[in-house]
C-alpha cells in the first residue's frame, strides 16, 4: 500500500497543481480555501484529487465543500467550484476519488448501501439544493472520531489505520505479525492479500474503534481527573 501524504506534503502538491488548473480570476478564493483546509487532510486529499483530474478538463477550482454524510472514516462530499458545477467526491485520510456529478448521483449499489441510502432518489432528494447541505469545516479534534482515519465510535477503521487493534493479540494492527502469520507471507503488497485479511478479520471479531484506543487517551483523562 502506498504511504499516505503528509498535510505539508500535500499542500505543496496542491499549490503546485494550482499554478495550472485555476482561472485568474479565482486564484485569490482558491487560495483562500486551500488555506482554510491547510491542516486537514480529508479536504487535501480531496483537492490534490480535483486538481490532478480537472472533472471537465478546463481549468476551474474548488469554491466550497459541503458534507452530505460519512462513515467509517469515508466522507461523502460536494464539491462546488468556480464556474457553477457540483460534484460528489469520497475522501478519507489516504486519498480522494470523484463519483460523478451531483445530478448524476449515486447508482453504485455498493456505495448506496455503505452510507445507508436506499436508492439514488434519495441521494437526490438530498442533493436537489447543494447550497442547503452543511458545509464541510476543517477537522478538528474530537474524542468520538479515530484522531487518524477518523471512524466515529463502533465504527470499524479504515483497513491500514495505526489506531486499529488486532483481535487476535490486542496489539496495534498494523505494529503487529499477526497478519502475516494468519496469512503465511512476509509481506503485504498485493490486493487479494489485504481483501483476504479483511475477510478473516471480519470472520474472527474485527475490533471497532473506541474512545479509550486513542494514543494518549488515558493519560488526557487522568490529567481532567487532577484539575
Amino acid at each position: 500500500m502506498d504511504t499516505p501524504k503528509t498535510v505539508t506534503e500535500r499542500k505543496d502538491d496542491i499549490q503546485f497543481l494550482m499554478k495550472y488548473a485555476v482561472p485568474e480570476e479565482q486564484v485569490d478564493m482558491a487560495e483562500a480555501l486551500l488555506e482554510k483546509f491547510d491542516s486537514d487532510i480529508i479536504a487535501l486529499n480531496l483537492l490534490h484529487s480535483f486538481y490532478v483530474h480537472l472533472p471537465e478538463g478546463k481549468d476551474d477550482s474548488v469554491k466550497i465543500l459541503r458534507l452530505l454524510t460519512r462513515s467509517q472514516g469515508v466522507f461523502l462530499l460536494c464539491v462546488s467550484t468556480g464556474n457553477g458545477l457540483h460534484y460528489l467526491y469520497l475522501a478519507n485520510n489516504e486519498a480522494a476519488h470523484i463519483i460523478g456529478t451531483l445530478a448524476e448521483g449515486i447508482v453504485d449499489r455498493q456505495l448506496l448501501d455503505f452510507f445507508g441510502y436506499e436508492n439514488n432518489k434519495e441521494v437526490l432528494a438530498l442533493t436537489e439544493k447543494p447550497e442547503k447541505l452543511q458545509e464541510y469545516e476543517p477537522y478538528t479534534p474530537d474524542s468520538n472520531l479515530c484522531p487518524s482515519c477518523h471512524a466515529s465510535v463502533g465504527e470499524f477503521h479504515t483497513l491500514g489505520c495505526p489506531v486499529e487493534i488486532c483481535p487476535w493479540c490486542s496489539g496495534q494492527l498494523t505494529y503487529c505479525n499477526c497478519r502475516f502469520t494468519r496469512l503465511d507471507i512476509d509481506a503485504l503488497n498485493k490486493v487479494a492479500q489485504i481483501e483476504k485479511l479483511l475477510e478473516l478479520l471480519e470472520a474472527d471479531g474485527r475490533i471497532a474503534f473506541k474512545k479509550e484506543h486513542s494514543p494518549g487517551y488515558l493519560s488526557d483523562n487522568l490529567s481532567d481527573d487532577d484539575e
